[in-house]
């Protein structure tokens, strides 16, 4: 019974994050007209700049949840509380870069 419960916990877990889309090379073209240097490892990164990091606080959202304007807000104001509170963990600016092209590029995803 509790491996029952174990596993319903977990799923349960699970579905409240965030399915997240595949990055694609269209998503690339996409973000590179916005920003002129993104890339689809940069991309790839920043996405796993995003999981890496962002899903340890909360569970990841959609990037398409938020619009660009309110990434461009949230995105600062939480790598500050991560480099402030995190013990061993600290986001590059260039890192908050990539995360930021990364989720505002994705919300935009069709």
């Amino acid at each position: 019974m509790q491996k029952l419960s174990l596993f319903f916990s977990i799923l349960i877990l699970a579905s409240c994050s965030a399915k997240l889309k595949t990055v694609t090379q269209a998503d690339a073209d996409r973000g590179n007209a916005k920003y002129n240097d993104v890339t689809l490892a940069s991309l790839q990164e920043g996405k796993s700049i995003f999981v890496g990091n962002c899903g340890k606080c909360h569970g990841l959202k959609d990037p398409t949840s938020r619009t660009e304007e309110k990434w461009n807000k949230i995105v600062p104001i939480m790598v500050k509380k991560v480099n402030k509170n995190g013990k061993d963990v600290k986001i590059t600016p260039d890192q908050e870069s990539l995360l930021l092209k990364y989720l505002v590029t994705m919300s935009e995803a069709k």
